[in-house]
């Protein structure tokens, strides 16, 4: 629980003291944290430099020449992980059922064509942390895993310097220090069923697709980004109390339902990510999703498939877009915002392997296309699409690397459209990403991946907000 100031009025006469002992504290806290920061950032660019290093051809060639003493080095470049087994005992914590497992990620990019700021040239960076406790293997509870992770951001939005609302980086949001999930996960009926609670991002089981993580711009990679926008939905890094019940009775057919705390102040900056306070008055998200999943086991000779619906519902207040209080326009009279309770809707995903490279377990080429569909009168984005193709092993000899062609749609609501005409605005219509990209697999623990977006802006036919995004991700599993 946090303090009010109700309760700071009522206990200052009394510990002042100590209230500017803590405030002292709180200072040196924030500084220490600016220090981190300076650091981070430091830190962030020689690891930049050293993976471009390492990604570069000549280096590859190096590190992977025969040598009669190379086999250390080999060995390193071959693993798992930038920090390698930690001498074993990353094997051995393992099997004792601890789990570790770190990521950097680098985004640069620059707009080179379009925006209101042209050729601007951004970065920004998330370190994350996660660890996964096997109590099973720790304490003797059959089933049970404790997951905590955190991470931290910095960097620059390039979308501040476009005009435009998805962002190119996904990578983008709360550029701090930050708690994420907080959980216990039960599995129960030989793994058929399981249940976790806690500290959740209803975008890790909902919503969410492996073949979206190919892409960098936010509009696809993570979820559909109508959902986090309209209502609060909430994605990495923000997570929120929670629980998710799954049940896979046969491999072709999941359901999974869940129900979320509502309350997007938990995820302001100042909190960090441990606002553990419930405010009962916030409202629930209910979220299921059926699932078809043809061909998804081990000895499947087919191609597999997944096919997911999506309902939810939250019990939240939302403005309206257009009406006041009254059932009027509020840009004309300048009244209240309606409240109206309850937000809804639901979405499709279908993707399909059609074609599996001869002798290969999961190379080959894959469609897939998403639907997301919301009441027009209090979201943002009523109406949103993403679809891509895939191909991973495109090149030969390249089994790992990941080729993408992605397309995001999202057109905005028609009331929000009549607001702007009558607060005089320009009216948006609708925005549009194209993004090509090709993910390299350097090795096991690293990959570089060039990217090119187009973004369409549309502004009652006005295209001064296009942009054409060029650059690349950097990514290290430590």
């Amino acid at each position: 629980m946090f303090l009010t100031d109700e309760g700071f009025s009522f206990i200052k006469p009394i510990f002042e003291n100590r209230i500017f002992l803590i405030y002292s504290s709180i200072e040196h806290i924030i500084n220490l944290h600016k220090l981190i920061g300076e650091i981070m950032k430091k830190i962030s660019i020689l690891i930049t430099i050293f993976v471009f290093f390492l990604s570069s051809a000549s280096a590859q060639e190096k590190l992977m020449a025969p040598a009669a003493n190379g086999a250390p080095l080999r060995g390193w470049w071959n693993g798992q992980y930038f920090f390698g087994d930690w001498g074993g005992q990353r094997q051995r914590l393992s099997d004792q059922g601890i789990d570790f497992v770190s990521t950097y990620v680098i985004d640069v990019l620059t707009n080179a064509y379009g925006g209101i700021r042209k050729h601007r040239v951004r970065y920004d960076s998330s370190l994350g942390l996660d660890v996964n406790v096997d109590l099973e293997k720790t304490s003797g509870l059959t089933g049970l895993q404790f997951h905590v992770s955190g991470l931290y951001r910095q960097g620059k939005n390039i979308s501040g310097d476009i005009g435009n609302r998805f962002p190119p980086s996904s990578i983008f949001g709360s550029q701090q220090l930050r708690l994420y999930n907080l959980y216990l996960e039960q599995a129960m009926f030989h793994d058929k069923v399981s249940l976790k609670a806690g500290r959740l991002g209803t975008g890790d089981d909902f919503a969410q697709s492996p073949l979206y993580w190919t892409f960098l711009t936010n509009s696809i990679d993570g979820c559909p980004i109508s959902l986090p926008i309209n209502f609060f939905f909430t994605v990495y890094p923000t997570a929120t109390w929670g629980a998710r019940l799954k049940v896979s009775p046969v491999s072709a057919f999941t359901w999974k339902g869940g129900v979320y705390h509502q309350d997007s102040r938990i995820g302001r900056m100042e909190a960090h990510g441990a606002d553990f306070t419930w405010r009962s008055n916030k409202g629930l998200l209910f979220i299921q999703e059926l699932s078809f999943l043809p061909n998804n086991y081990k000895e499947a000779k087919g191609l597999a498939g997944n096919y997911k619906l999506g309902l939810f519902y939250s019990t939240g207040r939302f403005n309206d877009l257009y009406e006041d209080e009254n059932g009027n326009s509020f840009a004309q009279t300048t009244l209240p915002q309606k409240r109206r309770y309850g937000n809804y809707g639901l979405y499709l995903h279908a993707d399909q392997l059609v074609y599996r490279e001869p002798g290969s377990v999961d190379q080959g080429f894959t469609p897939f296309a998403v639907l997301v569909l919301q009441p027009s009168d209090i979201n943002e984005f009523p109406f949103f699409i993403d679809s891509g193709l895939t191909y991973k092993g495109l090149i030969p000899g390249r089994d790992n690397d990941v080729a993408g062609i992605g397309l995001a749609y999202g057109q905005w609501s028609g009331q929000m459209n009549k607001n702007q005409n009558e607060s005089g605005k320009t009216a948006t219509k609708y925005e549009i990403v194209l993004e090509s990209t090709y993910k390299i697999a350097v090795n096991k623990w690293m990959y570089v991946q060039p990217d090119i977006q187009y973004i369409f802006d549309r502004r009652s036919g006005d295209n001064s907000a296009d942009a054409l995004v060029t650059g690349a991700r950097i990514g290290v599993t430590f």
